[in-house]
């Protein structure tokens, strides 16, 4: 059986293009049990998806919708598809985060994918193979009746069973990106899943709160083949959870030190976990920065998004990155449900106080399917009804302008957040002069812009080069027009 899988391209300009890499777990596992998957990523390549389809002839065809900037396109294929006469099944985190029913309501996906991937769609193609029908398919929701309905979940699978990634399925050296002196990186991942509980995040949804590690013998020979064959030179972990303790974090610089491998690398972890010995530690092994979810300077609002981090361990944790040489990001959310302008000072303050890198303040749509999202809607806060599939494509769920939860007015949240925006992606240095750019964030948002232009027609760059010319506009305006609100909250 074949089966087609397709990222669509994203609205989203900023970020740079990420390998797919559930897309590829997925078609590697399926190619390794019988059957054929190809992967078309339109957000580097310039695909005729029909052609596509008229080519490889696929029995079912998957479209990842990674963020809720991927709805446009996945709306746009699904309609292409079907005229074809294709069975059309999205996945991916967004579907995990909104209300997936919606979704098949629609009428753009036939069926939803939940969560994990690999074994639902190994399911799919066994079924397909044997004529029978996809209903009832742990993990999977669709139309039945006039209404849609949701399959039980599907347990996961053991991380240590899949095969190493077949890096053949997509043209690698496409998805490279300059990041912190690292000109050729792309992104990979160790683990999947994460113990905590935050009550903002979809990791309770997509993967129930629990952390499942790969085989780390595996992930070297990912490692070698990335380095030696495609000249792969950096490395972003996108675990959600890194290292779950200190002795696989050991074992991890062990391997890259054993390796001989050449590569800068760069991870995402918890306050509490890792201490100086750890830091110094990573930095041998040739890590370069770290990456931390902050959230919040309120412990009061620590307690309530359930970020469970010992907040006495917040400002030492940053000085031991510094004092190991490695660049740190400090990750806040603001605007958050009730937060009252006390414990807002509280958030600006402590990201002044501490000695991280970079500072990263944003407000957000929160997630409806999480824990806080729902709480908002109880409390009457979401001003999104979502009552239709189209109401998520006027929302920006990671950075927004115009959501908030909050006490604090608008105004005053949009320019602290264009504030710590404006002051990381103007910073002259970051980590060693050696080994980084001047400028550094700002060149690497140059570079993607320019990448991510280079797959639009000419109409849709005056588009999309005229909203980000009001976006950057906007920033300017919140961070020098506004001189009481930054000396209020400290911001000279």
């Amino acid at each position: 059986m074949k089966a087609l899988f397709i990222m669509p391209y994203s609205r989203d300009l900023i970020h740079a293009v990420s390998l797919p890499l559930g897309l590829l777990s997925i078609s590697t596992y399926l190619n390794a049990n019988g059957h054929e998957a190809r992967i078309c990523d339109l957000s580097v390549s310039h695909t005729d998806v029909v052609k596509a389809c008229e080519e490889f002839k696929p029995d079912i065809v998957g479209i990842s919708l990674c963020s809720v900037k991927h709805l446009d396109g996945a709306v746009h294929i699904s309609k292409k598809l079907h005229r074809l006469g294709k069975t059309v099944v999205w996945g991916g985190p967004f579907c995990d985060m909104v209300d997936s029913g919606m979704m098949v309501e629609s009428g753009h996906a036939d069926y939803v994918s939940l969560s994990e991937g690999e074994g639902t769609w190994l399911e799919i193609m066994q079924r397909l193979e044997a004529g029978q029908s996809l209903d009832g398919c742990p993990g999977l929701v669709y139309m039945k009746d006039g209404k849609s309905v949701r399959a039980p979940d599907r347990e996961f699978l053991d991380l240590t069973t899949l095969p190493d990634l077949d890096f053949s399925l997509v043209d690698v050296p496409a998805y490279r990106q300059y990041l912190y002196g690292c000109d050729n990186l792309v992104y990979v991942y160790l683990s999947k899943g994460c113990p905590a509980k935050c009550t903002f995040c979809a990791n309770s949804v997509s993967h129930r709160c629990r952390y499942r590690r790969r085989s780390l013998d595996q992930f070297m020979r990912e490692a070698e083949v990335l380095v030696r064959q495609y000249g792969v030179n950096g490395m972003y972990f996108s675990d959600e959870l890194c290292f779950f303790n200190k002795q696989q974090l050991y074992e991890v610089c062990d391997a890259f030190d054993a390796s001989g491998l050449d590569f800068h690398w760069g991870f995402q972890t918890r306050i509490g976990l890792l201490g100086p010995e750890e830091f110094r530690r990573v930095y041998q092994s040739g890590c370069r920065w770290v990456d931390f979810g902050v959230e919040s300077g309120s412990e009061e609002q620590l307690r309530i998004m359930k970020k469970a981090i010992p907040y006495d361990k917040i400002e030492p944790t940053f000085r031991w990155c510094e004092d190991a040489g490695l660049i740190s990001l400090a990750n806040f959310i603001i605007g958050l449900p009730h937060e009252t302008e006390e414990q807002f000072r509280e958030t600006v303050d402590l990201a002044l106080r501490i000695h991280s890198t970079q500072n990263s303040l944003l407000r957000f749509c929160i997630p409806p399917n999480t824990e806080m999202g729902k709480a908002a809607i109880r409390d009457g806060l979401m001003k999104h009804q979502f009552k239709k599939l189209s109401d998520y494509r006027r929302i920006d769920f990671f950075v927004s302008r115009t959501d908030n939860y909050s006490e604090i007015p608008n105004r005053e949240l949009n320019v602290v957040q264009s504030y710590f925006l404006w002051k990381a992606i103007f910073k002259k240095e970051y980590g060693k002069k050696e080994e980084t750019k001047k400028f550094d964030l700002l060149f690497k948002h140059i570079q993607t812009v320019f990448r991510r232009l280079s797959f639009l027609d000419f109409r849709c760059r005056i588009l999309t080069l005229t909203e980000l010319v009001l976006l950057f506009s906007r920033f300017f305006f919140d961070v020098y027009f506004h001189p009481r609100t930054r000396k209020k909250y400290g911001l000279l």
